[in-house]
């Protein structure tokens, strides 16, 4: 599925900035960032695996809802993405996803070690890339200050989510508490940094930031359908990984809520190597995917 035209105007710019950003030294860390961001295959060779590159087009299209040109929002288009890749590389070490998108995870490539560094370049490239920018100090420091929120979020979801796999009460509303931060909060944060740059009032800026975290609780809760009933031949992601990790995504604490099925998923839960078809077959039973999907639908609606 391709994204609206709108948010791949200025694709072009964005790419040049992103390479800019990273740069070319260290010589074969900024290599690792490479192939993290797309550009490269694991051989150093031309690559297009860029990806959609959402974030930074909502960054660029606040701006420009707001009054504001291309390039005032750039250094915040920017320091998104790279926080999103940084937020990447160390979910899959700490998932031990071995592949992304049909290619091979850096931590799967180098080692985790060497992916946590790779994901910690991003992370101070992002920082620099906002800091340096040509747009107002002022303004530059309320982005800084939104984007620096923003990940503290993301992290705190993460920690949840994480902490989630080892609970057996999570509810549906601390799931969506979790989803809020890890998800949200870096959608809703390139909303409200694209309108703080072009000028808007922070007051409605942080009105369009709340706006993107609904976008991401929708995002999420579809996301989370897929992990289970997606083709990971269209998806480029497992359909068995989520159960496998007995992770509480949202379909499975709807089964888990459910009487009859709740007690079956619990027990394959369990075991020591989780029987994958029988809990699918439970979630289907208690109706856990209609449920995640009237989720999604609420959320956008929002």
């Amino acid at each position: 599925m391709q994204a609206p035209e709108v948010l791949s105007d200025h694709r072009d710019e964005l790419e040049a900035a992103l390479r800019e950003a990273i740069g070319d030294t260290p010589q074969a860390l900024c290599a690792a960032a490479r192939y993290v961001m797309g550009w490269e295959n694991q051989h150093g060779a031309p690559a297009a695996n860029a990806g959609k590159r959402i974030r930074p087009a909502l960054c660029l299209l606040a701006a420009r809802a707001f009054g504001g040109a291309a390039a005032d929002a750039m250094p915040g288009a920017t320091a998104v993405e790279l926080i999103h890749n940084f937020s990447l590389v160390h979910d899959e070490v700490q998932d031990h996803d071995a592949e992304r998108h049909h290619r091979p995870t850096i931590w799967a490539l180098m080692g985790e070690g060497q992916a946590i560094n790779v994901g910690d370049f991003l992370y101070t490239r992002a920082l620099a890339a906002l800091t340096t920018g040509p747009a107002d100090v002022t303004r530059r420091m309320d982005a800084l200050q939104v984007l620096n929120g923003a990940i503290a979020r993301m992290i705190a979801g993460q920690w949840l989510d994480i902490s989630f796999e080892s609970r057996d009460d999570v509810s549906v509303a601390e799931y969506l508490e979790m989803v809020a931060g890890k998800t949200g909060a870096l959608l809703g944060a390139p909303l409200e940094i694209g309108a703080i740059l072009a000028g808007a009032e922070p007051a409605v800026a942080a009105r369009l930031g709340a706006w993107g975290v609904e976008v991401g609780l929708a995002f999420q809760a579809q996301d989370d359908y897929l992990g289970i009933w997606g083709q990971p031949d269209l998806t480029g992601k497992s359909n068995t990984n989520d159960i496998e990790r007995r992770k509480k995504t949202l379909p499975i604490l709807f089964g888990l809520n459910d009487a009859d099925e709740g007690a079956i998923i619990r027990r394959a839960y369990s075991e020591a190597d989780v029987p994958v078809e029988a809990v699918a077959a439970a979630l289907g039973r208690a109706g856990a995917g209609e449920s995640c999907r009237e989720q999604a639908d609420s959320h956008f609606h929002q």
